[in-house]
């Protein structure tokens, strides 16, 4: 028994059943790591708060960025 809850341990026997995963543990390793980026990604997010209130900012130009995402896309 892993400890999950009986929505969770349903969820994960439908993915498996279903074929989305192989077996159990590819399914939990695909939930770890999917837990590792949001906490990673809150971390990025709480620094990126921190950067703003020390005034660590710089002007965001949306045309810019579109012009810049416009020239990468032609040189793919």
């Amino acid at each position: 028994m892993s400890g999950l809850s009986p929505e969770n341990e349903q969820f994960l026997v439908r993915a498996v059943s279903t074929g989305l995963y192989h077996d159990r543990t590819e399914a939990l390793d695909d939930a770890v790591s999917l837990l590792r980026r949001r906490e990673k990604l809150i971390e990025d997010v709480n620094h990126g708060i921190d950067q703003i209130s020390r005034g660590e900012t710089v002007p965001f130009d949306l045309g810019e960025m579109k012009a810049a995402l416009q020239r990468h896309l032609q040189a793919r």
